[in-house]
């Protein structure tokens, strides 16, 4: 399976170099939605890296799947999971593969931080159960090109993300308030799809 946009190689290799030192805290954007969240439940996590959101989300009582393209990382993933006894399923993937299909189940959660592709977004939707909710947390080329210019490829148009989510009840959302290092600001937004 090749990515389209990057090599597994690549990841491989970025993840490696990487897990030298710690996996790190879950993001700041995912400890602030926590408190708007069920305490348990069964959460997805996509292009998850080393699993630092999945591995928050399982402390917190969560049974979580998170995938990334990565092996190394899915590895770094595993370990940690199995070190802590907690229920993370671990899963290698290019979920931009055309034949690629979401895990079967409604998830109560779906996670997507700092990753785009635009195809998965209704994917990502149709896969959380009524009631459930998402979070994202992802570049946005609204702010200031502080860090230097903003791939488009990656990052959403102002306001594009309320559009997606324009049919959910958007609980927090947040844009152009943080700057982005790989340019532009950063997006982030908890929505909640209608029972």
């Amino acid at each position: 399976m090749k990515n389209s946009r990057y090599s597994r190689e690549k990841w491989d290799q970025r993840w490696q170099e990487k897990s030298a030192s710690a996996i790190g805290q879950p993001d700041d954007w995912l400890l602030r939605v926590l408190p708007y969240l069920p305490e348990t439940g069964v959460a997805l996590d996509l292009a998850c890296g080393m699993g630092r959101n999945a591995l928050g989300l399982a402390q917190a009582g969560y049974q979580v799947t998170a995938v990334d393209f990565s092996r190394v990382a899915i590895g770094v993933l595993r370990r940690a999971a199995a070190r802590e006894n907690l229920p993370v399923d671990a899963i290698c993937a290019d979920i931009e593969a055309a034949d690629w299909r979401f895990p079967p189940r409604p998830y109560d959660l779906a996670l997507q931080f700092y990753y785009l592709h635009r195809p998965l977004l209704p994917l990502l939707q149709n896969t959380v159960g009524p009631g459930g909710y998402v979070v994202i947390r992802t570049f946005s080329q609204a702010g200031e090109e502080r860090f230097g210019s903003v791939n488009r490829e990656i990052s959403l148009m102002p306001g594009e993300l309320l559009k997606w989510f324009s049919s959910w009840e958007v609980l927090l959302y947040e844009e152009g308030l943080e700057p982005s290092r790989k340019g532009g600001s950063l997006v982030g937004l908890l929505a909640r799809k209608q029972l």
